[in-house]
């Protein structure tokens, strides 16, 4: 069951999931919404810094997820655990300057993570 609708994301009590172009298949479930990753020697939510590397997704989309995200973090905040070592107000900081970067190199996908020391599941496109 559809909870919420941000733009071409839809939030349901199991996942976030793309319902835009068909061709693209992102989905993300519920506890893994706060996987964790290295960038640039921070702790950042991994899958919102890997989104702006995808140049499949305009602004406008990744904004919208954005959206999607803290909806579903505070709607499941009883259900999952925040980690304590992330950084959210850096990770949209880091967001933005691989988006504004992203422009600049005429939509280059941005640098992948260095190291992953989270329980992240592998590529954003599978459950």
């Amino acid at each position: 069951m559809e909870l919420a609708r941000f733009g071409n994301w839809s939030v349901t009590t199991y996942k976030i999931e793309w319902k835009g172009d068909n061709r693209i298949e992102f989905a993300v479930s519920i506890p893994n919404i706060v996987n964790t990753g290295s960038h640039k020697n921070c702790i950042f939510y991994q899958w919102l810094i890997e989104i702006a590397a995808d140049i499949r997704f305009s602004e406008e989309d990744i904004y919208c997820l954005n959206t999607a995200f803290f909806y579903a973090l505070d709607n499941f905040r009883r259900e999952i655990e925040i980690p304590a070592h992330a950084l959210l107000a850096e990770t949209l900081k880091e967001q933005q300057v691989m988006l504004s970067g992203r422009k600049q190199k005429c939509m280059m996908p941005a640098q992948k993570f260095a190291a992953d020391n989270s329980t992240w599941f592998g590529k954003l496109y599978k459950l």
